[in-house]
């Protein structure tokens, strides 16, 4: 029994004595794009990356051509984040604070489909609901639910985290924060800026614009404005008057504890 114990630790030291492996290991797994299989009478997607659900569902918008927004829940605790620091720069700052990353995983959902999957807003939502209810079961963290925004649009809005002791904790999602904005017309990247500085200063939590689709936010003027109305409905209202189809993804960085708002345009797969 004590050569059975000694033998133990020793495997032990071996996995954590290296943790950039561990880190190399993971990063290994990941795909570039969620894979969507067509069977008989359903599909599968497939998906492995830091946000399985988030890649998901930009392979399930690109495959049916469907508006699908996107939402992190502010992730803090060790059982919804993991170590990602570089064995470099932690060996040259071994006192420093080390970089964090979700601790997504591997993910998989299956649905029913025949000839016209897709092609309804009742189908999309049951779709939608499926696979954000497969994640919700899965051990991936954060959980999840579906919205319908109107207008063909839906999101997906992290509503669960889990804190110090791995018991999940319901969370407000930021973007149903209300703000209050004056209605003017500007560019719809100018009425974001906006959108997103009264969010922040509502909030107390830092929300900035990252990758956006440029063309469509500079060229498109927009009249917005209105008191205590939904940051999320705002930027609804903006992003629908542009001359294509947009859809975001927000992102919660918890290292630098704030969001990043990514606008992209719809795009169909070949």
């Amino acid at each position: 029994m004590r050569f059975l114990l000694i033998a133990f630790v020793i495997v032990l030291s071996n996995v954590y004595a290296h943790p950039q492996d561990a880190i190399q290991v993971r990063h290994s797994k990941y795909i570039d794009h969620a894979e969507v299989r067509h069977l008989a009478n359903s599909a599968t997607i497939t998906a492995n990356d830091a946000r399985p659900l988030a890649q998901a569902l930009t392979a399930l918008s690109e495959e049916y051509a469907w508006v699908v927004d996107f939402e992190d829940p502010p992730y803090y605790s060790t059982y919804d984040l993991v170590d990602d620091t570089d064995a470099k720069w932690r060996a040259a700052h071994p006192t420093a604070k080390g970089v964090t990353a979700i601790a997504g995983d591997s993910f998989q959902s299956q649905f029913a489909e025949n000839p016209d999957t897709g092609t309804s807003v009742a189908d999309e939502e049951r779709i939608l609901q499926k696979v954000t209810s497969d994640y919700n079961e899965s051990t991936n963290p954060g959980k999840f639910s579906v919205r319908n925004e109107g207008d063909g649009r839906f999101a997906v809005v992290g509503t669960q985290v889990k804190d110090e002791h791995g018991q999940y904790q319901s969370v407000n999602p930021i973007l149903d924060t209300p703000v209050s904005i004056q209605e003017e017309t500007r560019s719809a990247f100018k009425t974001i800026e906006i959108i997103l500085d009264a969010l922040t200063v509502k909030s107390q939590t830092k929300v900035s614009l990252g990758m956006f689709a440029q063309n469509a936010l500079f060229q498109s003027q927009v009249t917005i404005g209105g008191q205590g109305i939904p940051a999320r409905v705002l930027l609804q209202r903006t992003l629908s008057a542009a001359k294509v189809k947009l859809c975001w993804r927000l992102y919660y960085d918890h290292d630098v504890q704030m969001y990043m708002l990514n606008v992209r345009p719809l795009m169909k797969a070949n």
